[in-house]
């Protein structure tokens, strides 16, 4: 199963990439197979946004731990909904992660900000006014720590204790304060226009008043 260990932790071997990336698929599938009736057109959408930030993270991967889909998938919560959210951190991890590389910490990432996209479902981001900035701000902050948290237990493979963990967390905080930085560049910067984007979408609410209105048709 696994093949060496990484920086982030054990490299697997191809068999077992091959069942990481189809749990995720279908962990991916599950999530958004909530019954609804949703035009060809918003799905088209989801999977054209999904293609998108994966690209965008794979082209930015030579910077040192900007993370374009830490407020991507924040701001997916706050607008589609956990589900989708959850769902979209899935995918464009297991997309990402499949020409930058795959490994042990795959699991770890996609946990990461499927997380953070359940968070900003929770969070009140968006409003009739639009994206609330500052918790946008304050929301972003906390979202690039708790990635970076979450992502980093990938290197405990029962070989390593507490200490040298922390010393591990330690060593890691210059590239968590960069993370930190380019979250807040993204929220400033694109974040409204973003909101903007998802907006064609069919929003959580808009997909359960017509699941409700197609069951009251029904009966």
């Amino acid at each position: 199963m696994f093949q060496a260990m990484g920086v982030h932790g054990p490299t697997l071997s191809p068999v077992a990439s091959m069942f990481l990336d189809a749990g995720l698929v279908a962990i991916a599938f599950l999530l958004l197979a909530k019954p609804s009736k949703r035009p060809i057109a918003n799905m088209l959408f989801f999977a054209s946004l999904i293609l998108s930030v994966s690209l965008l993270r794979i082209v930015m991967q030579p910077l040192p731990n900007i993370q374009p889909v830490t407020v991507a998938a924040l701001l997916v919560g706050a607008q589609l909904g956990a589900r989708r959210g959850a769902a979209f951190a899935l995918l464009v991890t297991m997309i990402s992660n499949f020409f930058i590389g795959n490994g042990w910490w795959t699991l770890f990432q996609a946990a990461g900000w499927a997380s953070i996209a359940v968070f900003g479902s929770r969070l009140n981001l968006i409003t009739s006014e639009g994206l609330n900035m500052r918790r946008a701000i304050l929301a972003s902050a906390f979202a690039a720590l708790w990635f970076d948290l979450v992502a980093s237990l990938s290197i405990l493979d029962g070989t390593i204790g507490f200490g040298e963990f922390l010393i591990y967390l330690g060593h890691g905080l210059p590239f968590d304060l960069l993370h930190m930085v380019g979250n807040l560049a993204f929220v400033v910067w694109l974040g409204a226009w973003f909101v903007g984007l998802l907006e064609q979408e069919t929003t959580l609410d808009e997909v359960e008043f017509a699941v409700v209105n197609s069951h009251a048709i029904d009966g």
